[in-house]
């Protein structure tokens, strides 16, 4: 499924700015969150923003002001967020480490986005359990992080089983694991 032409240049710009950042001797940041997602199932999950993890915000940001991103105003938006105006996503920088530490640096996915950039994705397996925690971080269930969670376990691929159970255990604090997410797989209505 192809991406949205929208989000396809948002990715190309952000990667624009990564490449800056590493040429200048920085780390480049790491897409997390739900543009995260949409990359993982193909565009069948689809984003309004774009959420990074990177040591170097304002230093990012400055790079992302130059390439037509900028400081939104107005009630609703954060501080630290970036909008671009003709393609309608906000930029923001969540952290500065990878699910606070926890997530196995490593793991950390390259996507090419063409022949000279590319873009760092947190791993397929980490995304899951942060749905997972999110989902489960209230009195009841976000629908919307729980299916976003079956959404990246049915259409990911290759995944690390091991890896996966140990982190959702840790991102929920044990309160799930894999065989639950296998078990709202198993109640998920079949599609036609």
């Amino acid at each position: 499924m192809p991406f949205r032409p929208e989000f396809r240049e948002a990715l190309s710009l952000l990667a624009t700015a990564a490449q800056r950042l590493q040429a200048r001797g920085l780390e480049a940041p790491i897409l997390v969150g739900g543009a995260a997602v949409e990359l993982f199932t193909g565009g069948r999950v689809t984003s309004g923003d774009f959420d990074f993890v990177s040591g170097s915000q304002d230093e990012f940001f400055a790079e992302l002001l130059t390439l037509g991103f900028v400081r939104p105003q107005g009630p609703g938006w954060l501080t630290r967020s970036l909008l671009h105006p003709e393609l309608g996503f906000g930029v923001q920088v969540v952290s500065g480490h990878l699910m606070d530490g926890r997530a196995d640096r490593s793991r950390v996915r390259l996507l090419a986005i063409d022949d000279s950039r590319e873009a760092r994705v947190i791993s397929c397996e980490d995304l899951i359990a942060d749905r997972m925690a999110q989902a489960l971080a209230g009195r009841h269930i976000r629908e919307d992080m729980r299916n976003q969670a079956i959404r990246l376990y049915q259409l990911a691929g290759d995944l690390d089983d091991a890896y996966l159970d140990r982190r959702i255990r840790a991102e929920t604090g044990d309160v799930a694991s894999l065989e639950t997410l296998r078990e709202w797989l198993a109640d998920e209505p079949r599609q036609a």
